[in-house]
């Protein structure tokens, strides 16, 4: 929707396309078709038919390359097909920024329980299980010995489209977030955060904290990282959201996008950072083939805190109007009412709610998203 409403106040005719037979964009659009963001063919179709000037998707991995294919296609501005695949396939990253020289633990692509019952005892406990293909945290396992590692893998394949599992190992550390675009030929880093999560599910944070608790040393060296890995994923111009593992002396790459994040990091917090209108900027570059943006000096942090609320079936929730009240509160959204059934969140997608706090200093946010958290009563029976 952000993106959607950006593209309005450009001067745009704007169309979507989506799986599912309502979606809040459909309101708002020219014109919608129900289609399969992953189906290239029945996309370009659909494009030719409207003679679009420019095609997006921007913060979901799932539509990443049938933005590049169909751009190709037809001749538009665009990331390139061979670049989307290397960002959307988490082995085709992994072997590449292997050969860049970025640190990565050990890994290995898999088909089924038996090869990675033989990459498991090749890598070693604890491990990590991911779809080829996926996102959102959806079908990752931190895999600690070899009782659930069947399970772990079966769910992984189930949730790739293509059927594969990545198998690598566990890097221990404080995961953290780059937002990065690249335009003029020149890398810029929007924001790094640093992540927290949920106790009853690690692979999900509950939180993201800009600029993140890091030394200037690790910051530049996250930065440089960042850079090499881009040009080997062959991003010329773009955005990218990528996640890395902080240890005491390096950074590892867990993995990287062609896009910006969702939850209001790409559309609200990126813009808020840098001082700069990116997600503008990005829908202009996807239809003439030029990216400007200027970033304007300022110190700036925000934190994003996701609830953690109790399961059961909503009965009442009180305390919003006072949260909304503290200092810097820039988004609330809980996305459940009363009556709602409330379990705990598996993946990104299933987290109920959020806050999001913008400011000057790192302490400022934390303190007024914790206290918004506080304030925020959910009752369930």
């Amino acid at each position: 929707m952000p993106t959607i409403e950006r593209a309005k106040k450009l001067g745009y005719r704007v169309l979507v396309t989506d799986m599912y037979e309502e979606r809040p964009a459909y309101a708002v659009v020219d014109a919608h078709e129900r289609i399969d963001i992953a189906d290239r063919d029945a996309t370009l179709r659909f494009s030719e038919r409207h003679k679009i000037d420019g095609i997006i998707c921007d913060t979901t991995d799932v539509g990443v390359p049938t933005m590049a294919y169909v751009a190709e296609q037809l001749g538009l501005p665009g990331i390139g097909l061979e670049t989307a695949l290397n960002f959307t396939d988490k082995g085709r990253m992994r072997h590449l920024v292997k050969q860049a020289g970025i640190p990565s633990p050990p890994f290995a692509v898999v088909n089924g329980v038996g090869e990675a019952r033989t990459a498991a005892a090749s890598i070693g406990f604890p491990l990590v299980v991911k779809p080829v293909d996926n996102q959102s945290s959806r079908g990752v396992h931190i895999v600690r010995d070899s009782g659930h590692l069947e399970d772990s893998v079966t769910d992984a394949l189930t949730k790739s489209r293509t059927k594969r599992s990545v198998i690598e190992g566990f890097v221990d550390g404080v995961e953290v977030t780059v937002e990065s675009f690249i335009c003029d030929a020149k890398m810029v880093v929007a924001g790094i955060s640093d992540k927290t999560h949920f106790a009853h599910r690690p692979e999900v944070a509950n939180r993201l904290t800009y600029p993140a608790d890091l030394s200037a040393a690790m910051r530049d060296r996250l930065v440089a990282h960042n850079n090499v890995v881009l040009k080997a994923l062959g991003l010329k111009t773009g955005i990218a959201h990528a996640e890395y593992i902080v240890t005491s002396d390096d950074a590892f790459l867990l993995e990287i996008a062609a896009r910006g994040a969702g939850s209001f990091v790409y559309s609200d917090i990126v813009p808020y950072l840098v001082g700069a209108d990116v997600p503008s900027a990005y829908i202009e570059f996807v239809v003439t083939g030029e990216m400007s943006v200027k970033p304007t000096a300022g110190e700036r942090a925000a934190a994003l805190a996701f609830l953690d609320l109790p399961s059961g079936r909503v009965k009442s929730v009180d305390g919003v109007d006072a949260a909304w009240r503290l200092p810097g509160m820039h988004k609330i959204l809980l996305e459940f009412g009363a009556g709602d059934e409330l379990k705990p969140p598996e993946d990104d997608r299933s987290r109920p709610g959020l806050v999001l706090a913008f400011g000057t200093t790192r302490a400022e946010v934390l303190a007024s998203s914790s206290a918004a958290m506080e304030a925020i009563r959910v009752h369930v029976e």
